[in-house]
C-alpha cells in the first residue's frame, strides 16, 4: 500500500511540474534552446578513425590516417611508419623477421629489389591501407611474413592527380633526383603512369684487418678501401584497368629499367689495389589481371632481365710480415646473367553460407636462366677455376586449397595448404606448405591472433656456380653447387590491446638454412666468402610495440624486440660451428609539430640492435638514426623536405675469430642529406557521409 501510494504521489508531482513548465516555456524560449543545443562546438564529443584494427588473421593499417601524424614522401617511407617495420639494413622486416612485400594482392615475376623500386617512386598518398600477414595465406602467392600494400581506387569517378618531385641527394658527393606520377581515372577506364631518375655519385667505405692463419705461422693484413660509384638509372611504369562492372575488372602493366653503373675501387695497406667495375640492366616486366565477378582471378606476367657486366683488378698483396715479399693479381672478368621467366595463375574464391569462405587455385612459373663469367690474367690465359657458364630451366607448378570460417561473432579461422613442386637441373622436389590464422577478439579493446606458416628459400642463381669471384686482392667469393634450399616454419602469438599497443611471442626454426660467410684459408692469402647450408638456424623472441599521442604537437610509435638465436653449423669448411646470443631491437618513430601557423614538422626515425651473430659472424652494436624535416603549403599542393640518412654516420661492425679466423670488417654507408621540392596537383575527395555509431554494438 505504501508503495502504491509513492509511486501515485511521484505521479502527480511529476505532472505538476510538466505543466508549471509548459506555462512558463514560450514558444520563443523554445527557440532559443534548439538553437543553444545547434550551436554547442562539435569539440564537446571527439573522436578519432582507428588507425590499425584486426582482419581475418592481419593488422590492417588505415595508411591515411597513419601518414596524418606520421608523413611520408613515398609508399616505400610510409612502411617504416608501421610499429615494428624497419629497414636498417637496406630491407624491409618485421620485428626483425623478412617480410615479402605484395601490391594490390597481384601475383607477379618481379623481385623484392624491383617492388621496391616501384614503392620508392609511388606517392604515399596513393595508400590506401598496409596489411601486416604474420602468416600469408596461399592465395597470395607468397609465404611467410608478408605486407600487402593496397593503393587507392577510383574505379567509377573521374578523376585526375599526380605529382613531381626534384631533389638532390648529398654524401660525399652529390646525385639528382627526379620522380613524376600520374593517375587519371575517367569513370570504368583507369590509367596511371611513373618515373624516376637518378644521375651521380655516391660513396662507401670499408676497412679490413686481420691475423691471417697463413701455414704455420700469422700474417698482419689491414686495408682501408673507398668507392665511388657512379650511375644513370630510369625507372618506369604504365598501368592501365577497365572496371566493366563491381568486381569484373581488367588490369594490364608494364615496368621498366635501364640503368648503367660504374665503380673505381682504391685499396690502400697491406695491399695496393685498383678495381674497376661496369655494368649495364635492362628490364621489361608485363602483368595481366584479370577479375571476374564470380570470384575468379586469372594473372599473368613476363619479366626479362639482362645484365652484362665487366671488372678489372690490378693489384698486388703482401704474403709475409718479414719480408717485403708480395704477390700480384692483374685479373679482368667479363659475366652475363640473362633471365626470361613466366608465371601463370588462376584463384578462385567463394563466399558460402554460415560463415564460410572457400579459396583454392593453380598456378605455374617457368624460368630461362642463363649466366657465364670468363676470367683472365695478365697474360690473357684464361683461369679455369674463375670461368663457368650454367644454364639452368626451372619450373615451379603450384596448387592449393584453403578455408575461412567465423565461427562466431568474436571467433574467426583461415587456414590453407599449397603443394609444390620444383624442378630444376639440380632439384627436383615436391613440398607441401601449411598456413593458419586463427582470429579471437575477446572484447572489443583485446584480440589474440594465432598463426603459422613455412615455407623453402632457393639460392639465387649465381650462388650455385662452381667458379669464382675476385672482388679485391683479398678477397674471393666462391659458388657453391652443392648448395642446397633451405625450409623455415614460423609460429606467432600477437595480443592487441586497445588498437594502439601490441605483444607478440615468436619462433622461427630454419633447418638447412645458409648465408654467406668468410673463411681465411691456410693455403695462401685470401679470405674466401662462401655459401654453406647451416644444420639450423633457430629464434625466438618476444616483441611489444604501442603508438603514441601527446597533445596535438607529438605522435608516434615505439617498438621494442627481444631475441634468442642459435646457429649451428657441422659443415663449414674445417671451422664447425654452435653458437648462441641474445638480442635486443629498439626503435621507432617521432613526429613533432613545430609550429601552430604553419605545417612543419619533424620526423626521427631511430634504431638500435645489440650485439649481434650470424653464423661465424660476431655483430657489433648498430646505431641508425634517419631524420626528415617536412614543409607542406597550407593548400598541400606544395612541399619541401629535407632528409637525413644515418646522420651520425653509424658503421657496421663484424668480426670472426671462431677457430684459427681472425678477420674483422667494417662498412659504412656515407651518412646523406636529401632537399627535395615536391609539387602535386589534380586530387579527390571523399565524399563526407556521417557514420553510424556502432561502438556499443560489439561484443
Amino acid at each position: 500500500m505504501n508503495n502504491r501510494m509513492t509511486l501515485l504521489s511521484g505521479l502527480l508531482l511529476a505532472s505538476t511540474l510538466s505543466a508549471s513548465a509548459q506555462e512558463l516555456t514560450t514558444p520563443q524560449d523554445t527557440l532559443s534552446m534548439e538553437k543553444i543545443m545547434h550551436d554547442l562546438p562539435e569539440v564537446m564529443v571527439k573522436g578519432s578513425r582507428p588507425i590499425v584494427k584486426a582482419e581475418r588473421g592481419m593488422l590492417s593499417y588505415n595508411m591515411p590516417q597513419l601518414l596524418k601524424q606520421l608523413p611520408a614522401d613515398n609508399a616505400y617511407e610510409a612502411l617504416t611508419r608501421i610499429p615494428g617495420v624497419s629497414d636498417a639494413d637496406g630491407g624491409i622486416k618485421f620485428s626483425g623477421n623478412e617480410v615479402t612485400l605484395i601490391i594490390n594482392g597481384q601475383a607477379t615475376t618481379l623481385t623484392q629489389d624491383q617492388l621496391t623500386e616501384r614503392l620508392r617512386a609511388l606517392p604515399a598518398a596513393q595508400l590506401a591501407k598496409a596489411e601486416v600477414m604474420l602468416a600469408a595465406p596461399a592465395r597470395y602467392h607468397v609465404r611467410g611474413m608478408a605486407i600487402n600494400i593496397v593503393t587507392k581506387d577510383y574505379a567509377g569517378t573521374n578523376h585526375l592527380s599526380g605529382q613531381v618531385e626534384g631533389g638532390w641527394l648529398q654524401s660525399k658527393y652529390a646525385r639528382g633526383i627526379g620522380k613524376g606520377f600520374l593517375s587519371l581515372q575517367h569513370d570504368k577506364f583507369g590509367m596511371d603512369a611513373q618515373y624516376s631518375y637518378t644521375y651521380g655519385d655516391s660513396y662507401g667505405e670499408r676497412t679490413a684487418t686481420a691475423n691471417h692463419p697463413l701455414a704455420d705461422k700469422r700474417v698482419h693484413y689491414s686495408e682501408y678501401t673507398w668507392q665511388k660509384p657512379f650511375g644513370i638509372s630510369h625507372n618506369y611504369r604504365l598501368g592501365m584497368n577497365y572496371a566493366f562492372a563491381p568486381n569484373h575488372r581488367l588490369e594490364v602493366a608494364y615496368t621498366g629499367k635501364w640503368n648503367k653503373g660504374t665503380t673505381n675501387n682504391h685499396t690502400t695497406g697491406s695491399s695496393l689495389s685498383e678495381i674497376y667495375y661496369s655494368s649495364h640492366t635492362y628490364l621489361h616486366n608485363v602483368d595481366l589481371n584479370y577479375s571476374l565477378p564470380f570470384g575468379l582471378r586469372l594473372s599473368g606476367s613476363y619479366t626479362y632481365y639482362r645484365t652484362p657486366q665487366q671488372q678489372s683488378i690490378d693489384g698486388t698483396i703482401k704474403t709475409d710480415d718479414d719480408t717485403s715479399a708480395t704477390e700480384e693479381r692483374n685479373l679482368t672478368s667479363h659475366s652475363r646473367q640473362t633471365i626470361n621467366k613466366w608465371m601463370l595463375a588462376a584463384d578462385q574464391s567463394h563466399s558460402l553460407k554460415n560463415g564460410w569462405g572457400l579459396s583454392y587455385g593453380v598456378s605455374a612459373q617457368f624460368t630461362d636462366n642463363n649466366n657465364y663469367q670468363t676470367t683472365l690474367d695478365a697474360s690473357g690465359n684464361i683461369l679455369p677455376d674463375a670461368t663457368n657458364s650454367v644454364d639452368i630451366n626451372e619450373r615451379i607448378w603450384n596448387m592449393y586449397a584453403g578455408f575461412s570460417k567465423q565461427i562466431t561473432r568474436s571467433l574467426s579461422l583461415e587456414a590453407s595448404v599449397a603443394a609444390e613442386q620444383y624442378h630444376s637441373t639440380l632439384w627436383n622436389k615436391w613440398h607441401v606448405y601449411p598456413s593458419l590464422n586463427a582470429l579471437w577478439s575477446v572484447n572489443a579493446d583485446n584480440i589474440l591472433n594465432l598463426s603459422f606458416n613455412s615455407s623453402s628459400e632457393f639460392p639465387s642463381y649465381w650462388s650455385v656456380m662452381s667458379g669464382r669471384f675476385y672482388s679485391s686482392t683479398y678477397t674471393e667469393v666462391w659458388g657453391n653447387p652443392d648448395l642446397k634450399p633451405y625450409s623455415y616454419y614460423n609460429l606467432n602469438l600477437m595480443w592487441q590491446i586497445k588498437r594502439r599497443y601490441t605483444l607478440m611471442a615468436f619462433a622461427s626454426l630454419t633447418p638447412d638454412y645458409f648465408v654467406q660467410m668468410p673463411y681465411q684459408t691456410t693455403e695462401r692469402m685470401a679470405v674466401i666468402m662462401s655459401e654453406t647450408n647451416f644444420n639450423f638456424s633457430r629464434r625466438f623472441g618476444l616483441q611489444a610495440s604501442a603508438m603514441f599521442n601527446v597533445g596535438s604537437w607529438l605522435s608516434g610509435n615505439v617498438y621494442a624486440v627481444g631475441t634468442y638465436k642459435h646457429d649451428k653449423n657441422d659443415r663449414f669448411f674445417d671451422l664447425p660451428f654452435n653458437r648462441k646470443r641474445l638480442i635486443a631491437l629498439l626503435g621507432g618513430t617521432a613526429s613533432v609539430k613545430l609550429c601552430r601557423t604553419q605545417n612543419l614538422r619533424l620526423i626521427l626515425n631511430p634504431f638500435f640492435q645489440s650485439k649481434s651473430i650470424q653464423g661465424v659472424y660476431d655483430i657489433g652494436n648498430v646505431f641508425r638514426m634517419n631524420a626528415n624535416l617536412q614543409w607542406t603549403s597550407r593548400n598541400g599542393k606544395w612541399a619541401l623536405h629535407i632528409n637525413g640518412n644515418n646522420i651520425f654516420n653509424n658503421k657496421i661492425d663484424t668480426r670472426s675469430v671462431q677457430g684459427n679466423q681472425d678477420y674483422r670488417m667494417k662498412v659504412s654507408n656515407w651518412a646523406s642529406g636529401t632537399l627535395a621540392v615536391i609539387y602535386k596537383f589534380g586530387g579527390y575527395k571523399e565524399k563526407k557521409v556521417k557514420e553510424v555509431d556502432t561502438s556499443r554494438m560489439k561484443q
